[in-house]
């Protein structure tokens, strides 16, 4: 990618939303390549209304600050002119920042419309399960990442996404659909350890081209992350696991996941109907976004009420395994969902 090249317009489209994008043409087609299969990246000028987004565009003169930091990134600066629905990205300097500020920018802007179209944004990820949708509840270091990594490389999981999924109830008011996004997958350098072995790992780290992941080190070294993470781009994910992502996913049962600390934790078991909304309750998303919510996100009132009523309808379990486990656990928790949730 080229800094010099000059800015160009374009249109970025989700079942949500329309934006504008201006940057350079490479810049563009690296955040195409970073947003498929969620979003599309294609020349053209956005609507009346639509927010654009911009990179090498001096801001306007009601453009004010808004800077966003992340936990082992550098902060981010931009300037959002909200009468003119601009937003610019200013820092750090260079294509790569560019790419990944545009893109955050950008799936910000069309999550608050997902939000405010009623979708409603869990913590958990959604992988097809040996054809089963299955959403994985659970906070950070929960092992989603390291499970739904163990299903694909065993060839009975496609991942659609890994941390949290926005969902909702179907036109019946009984099923659920869950959407994914084009987020970049935080996963422990042991983790890679485990599925890749310690020489697959080290390719691996070598090949990734997240920005982050030049200062996400600091954070081991200063005891924040014991593990170590390093961030992977969901195109950077589907060629190192040799997979294809999913853009959704009918949701058929969900788990409520968590990491093992003894043998004698882990186990598997069925959710009493009673518990489902208290355990669901726990992991959905106060907003759609981890930073950037700034474009309104409120849904309608009410709206939100059925896709609740579908979610806790469904089979739903918790499932403790221990990390070195992680093989055997897909194995596992394949077996029992196969047994005991309906086939669509």
């Amino acid at each position: 990618m080229r800094p010099t090249e000059a800015p160009r317009p374009y249109v970025v489209r989700s079942r949500f939303a329309t934006t504008g994008l201006m940057c350079g043409p490479s810049v563009a087609a690296e955040i195409d390549r970073l947003a498929r299969p969620y979003l599309t990246v294609e020349p053209g000028t956005a609507g009346p209304g639509d927010w654009r987004i911009s990179e090498g565009v001096p801001p306007t003169a009601g453009a004010v600050p808004e800077p966003v930091t992340a936990l082992g990134e550098p902060t981010v600066e931009y300037a959002v002119d909200h009468a003119e629905r601009q937003v610019f990205h200013l820092a750090p300097e260079g294509p790569a920042w560019a790419c990944q500020s545009l893109l955050r920018a950008t799936r910000a802007v069309h999550r608050s419309a997902a939000a405010r179209g009623g979708m409603l944004f869990l913590h958990a990820g959604l992988v097809e399960l040996n054809g089963l949708g299955v959403a994985l509840v659970g906070g950070s270091r929960a092992g989603k990442t390291s499970f739904v990594m163990a299903a694909v490389l065993a060839g009975q999981g496609v991942m659609v996404c890994n941390d949290d999924v926005s969902l909702s109830a179907d036109d019946s008011g009984h099923g659920v659909l869950g959407v994914g996004w084009p987020r970049s997958v935080s996963v422990r350098l042991d983790t890679l350890d485990l599925l890749l072995g310690p020489e697959g790992a080290r390719a691996a780290l070598d090949g990734l081209t997240h920005p982050a992941n030049a200062t996400l080190p600091s954070l081991r070294a200063s005891g924040v992350e014991r593990h170590g993470t390093a961030l992977i781009y969901p195109w950077e994910y589907a060629d190192l696991l040799e997979t294809k992502l999913g853009h959704s996913a009918r949701v058929d049962a969900l788990v409520h996941l968590s990491l093992a600390d003894a043998p004698e934790e882990a186990g598997l078991s069925a959710v009493d109907p009673r518990e489902r909304r208290t355990l669901l309750d726990r992991h959905v998303l106060d907003t759609p976004n981890k930073h950037l919510n700034i474009f309104g996100h409120e849904a309608e009132p009410g709206t939100l009420r059925q896709t609740r009523g579908a979610l806790t309808a469904l089979p739903t379990f918790r499932f403790r395994y221990l990390f070195q486990d992680v093989r055997r656990a897909v194995d596992q928790l394949g077996a029992h969902l196969r047994a005991e949730v309906p086939a669509a």
